[in-house]
């Protein structure tokens, strides 16, 4: 498959899609607020398009509903094994219905996607459809898209109840005693620990053994505690050349939560899984996952926010 990044790029390089959003903030905020109904067109696009990517997808789909046996992991591999991530940010057909959405997706996809939209968009499709087989269906998504969102550390137990709260506060009129309750005056900062031994085992890590570097680590890891978020910089430190491919993801997840310890980083079995799918996407081994726009994008903004160095002069 055809390197997606080059696909969100333009012949004087790369789109910043955060540029881009501060561009084009009508573009991009109708495109988000279209994506907070349930039966928006492009939602329907989306989904055309995966059925398109993949008749099997499809196949499978209604056969799952049919025997009320919905297996999202299943779902998820046959799309990766397709070309549908090339369908949905490929260059298009100029006029193309698709066309005028891709760069909003895109940028959706990135920064506008919540948890909290989610489950809004799922109760939604359930109440809107007069099937009871796909309500069940929609019911177990629902189950399962949260089960995952806590496991991934995306949002905590306590995070789920408390939009549910404010919800329910809003439909009773008592918006303001939400807003009172669990107000906390302090916030916690990670700061790297002053255990001597430990901050020169990370600082060993690294092959240029940089301090500043170690210090912007602990600022990004402020707000990227997933299991997908510490592989992501994993592999950035290991294609920079920074980490040696060797080292064991489970001491490097150790040492950064001994490091960081106001940090929850995930444990390191939830960051061994994903850096295992993230290698599986690359079939050469030699460079992660080119062909997947998002991990790519997330693994070069590390490289370039965070390491400081140009991801497309990396080998």
């Amino acid at each position: 498959m055809k390197n997606q990044q080059d696909n969100l790029g333009s012949q004087d390089g790369k789109i910043d899609l955060k540029m881009w959003m501060e561009e084009h903030p009508q573009e991009y905020g109708e495109f988000a607020a279209a994506m907070g109904e349930a039966d928006s067109l492009e939602v329907f696009l989306l989904g055309a398009a995966a059925f398109l990517s993949s008749p099997e997808f499809q196949k499978r789909l209604e056969n799952m509903i049919d025997l009320d046996n919905l297996d999202l992991d299943e779902l998820l591999k046959i799309l990766q094994e397709s070309d549908f991530a090339e369908k949905i940010f490929g260059e298009q057909a100029e006029g193309s219905e698709w066309a005028k959405y891709r760069l909003p997706f895109a940028a959706w996809l990135k920064y506008g996607r919540s948890s909290e939209m989610m489950i809004d968009n799922i109760e939604e499709a359930a109440e809107s459809i007069d099937n009871k087989q796909y309500q069940w269906q929609l019911a177990k998504f629902m189950k399962t898209f949260l089960a995952r969102e806590v496991e991934d550390k995306r949002r905590s137990r306590k995070d789920l109840k408390e939009y549910l709260d404010y919800r329910m506060s809003v439909d009773n009129g008592n918006l303001a005693d939400w807003a009172l309750e669990g107000i906390d005056e302090s916030k916690p900062t990670a700061k790297i620990t002053e255990n001597a031994e430990l901050s020169h085992d990370l600082l060993s890590l690294l092959a240029s053994h940089g301090s500043e570097i170690v210090k912007r680590i602990g600022k990004w890891i402020e707000t990227h505690i997933r299991g997908v978020d510490i592989a992501h910089l994993y592999v950035a430190l290991v294609e920079s050349g920074e980490l040696d491919p060797s080292t064991p993801v489970k001491r490097f997840v150790e040492i950064l939560s001994a490091t960081f310890p106001e940090c929850k980083i995930v444990g390191e079995r939830q960051v061994q899984k994903s850096v295992n799918t993230l290698q599986d996407l690359s079939p050469n081994r030699k460079r992660f996952i080119k062909d997947e726009p998002e991990h790519r994008f997330a693994i070069d903004s590390i490289k370039t926010d965070v390491l400081r160095i140009d991801p497309d002069g990396v080998d």
